[in-house]
């Protein structure tokens, strides 16, 4: 029999129903939804910072369920041949020993889109054949590795966890562990795991055998990474500028490029009239900077781009906001993916007429009008190899 006093308090304190989840209600009703519509979707992806509980409450529904969990990790979906072999089958058959079963692949962030090509093709398969439900949790279930998986999924969003929910879990353990650990540094240790129960719980109980002010100098702040959705919020629904504000963007794994493009694209989204147009200044001015910074390498201006991206974005409101408003990825990659594709054939035709004629590939661009015009003439598109493709582009006609 395992001796409990050896088992972590995260995994002795896990959830069993959806009445421990703690803070969550609004995912739990999800769930519920989902468990009611099956099979509708086949599968729901529980996403969030980690230590939110999502995996608990993967086991609160197997729970509820009376259900057997299948449980698979990132490395299992390495070996395509291994899915096939084990999950296949195993998504099929009824369980043995309890009246339901729910496949669980826990940590799906951790299949790659480039090495575990296999896996994630094999786990739309599963999906699809599976006649029980599919839950999978991931801290960020927007990559874009996950994108077909979302349009066969219901997506959940776990939040992170109000310190004083935390406290509340923390008393709860001690008194059932009989501790005393004084108010004081539980809610120390509550205010800095910022949202992380199972962090939370192993500072609690690595400092339960000792009490004193000194403790709240080992309780270090939890430095997590937080998705870009989250930091829009704040940006987007607070007025206050305060360090909080400054530091919005140092925990969001994202280039301060692609964060440029993220604002750019929801600004209108989160505000209207003078509010947009204030907003618009202050990211035309972080786009000053960041010229400056790849021009001349200055990079001590991009403290003055992540102040203009967030604090400066924020300032433009008078109080702070509430709701929930679907941000959307930026669109202007895709756009100038378009363009490129439109525009590959003229770049060919003018890097064949750039290295017969011994001009630059720039000037041939430039001149392109008097090109076309030039290679109406049969013997110098056959000169420069044009291939039927680049001759039916030449030959299309000018949309004014």
């Amino acid at each position: 029999m395992m001796n409990m006093d050896n088992v972590p308090w995260c995994e002795k304190y896990r959830v069993r129903s959806f009445e421990d989840m703690k803070g969550q209600e609004l995912a739990v009703s999800k769930v519920k939804l989902f468990l009611k519509s099956f099979p509708k979707k086949k599968a729901i992806a529980l996403h969030g910072p980690p230590g939110v509980g999502k995996t608990s409450l993967a086991y609160a529904i197997a729970s509820e369920m009376d259900a057997e969990v299948l449980e698979l990790n990132a490395s299992d979906f390495r070996n395509k041949a291994k899915i096939a072999e084990i999950v296949g089958p195993a998504s099929q058959q009824k369980s043995l020993f309890r009246n339901n079963k729910i496949i669980l692949i826990d940590e799906a962030d951790g299949v790659s889109s480039m090495k575990d090509r296999g896996g994630i093709s094999e786990l739309l398969v599963l999906l699809e054949k599976s006649v029980f439900p599919v839950i999978f949790t991931a801290n960020d279930i927007w990559h874009k590795k996950f994108s077909l998986l979302r349009k066969k999924a219901d997506v959940v969003a776990l939040k992170e966890v109000d310190y004083k929910v935390v406290l509340g879990v923390l008393s709860d353990v001690c008194e059932k562990e009989n501790c005393v650990v004084s108010n004081e540094v539980l809610t120390s240790i509550a205010i800095k795991a910022r949202g992380d129960i199972r962090a939370a719980l192993n500072d609690l109980q690595i400092l339960s055998k000792m009490d004193s002010p000194e403790l709240l100098k080992e309780v270090g702040d939890r430095n997590k990474e937080q998705s870009i959705f989250t930091a829009l919020q704040h940006v987007f629904q607070t007025a206050k500028i305060d360090e909080e504000m400054i530091k919005v963007y140092d925990e969001v794994n994202m280039s301060i490029d692609d964060v440029f493009l993220w604002i750019e694209e929801n600004l209108p989204l989160a505000y209207k009239g003078e509010e947009l147009c204030q907003a618009i200044d202050a990211l035309s001015l972080a786009d000053v900077f960041r010229g400056r910074i790849r021009r001349q390498r200055h990079w001590r201006f991009m403290v003055y781009e992540y102040f203009l991206l967030g604090a400066g974005v924020a300032s433009v409101k008078k109080y702070d906001r509430s709701g929930w408003t679907q941000y959307k990825k930026p669109s202007r990659i895709l756009k100038i993916w378009l363009q490129n594709q439109r525009s590959a054939k003229k770049k060919s035709i003018c890097e064949k007429y750039a290295k017969h004629c011994h001009i630059s590939i720039k000037t041939a661009m430039k001149d392109f009008m008097l090109l076309k015009v030039i290679l109406q003439k049969p013997d110098i598109r056959e000169g420069l190899q044009l291939t039927n493709d680049e001759i039916a582009y030449l030959d299309k006609p000018i949309v004014a």
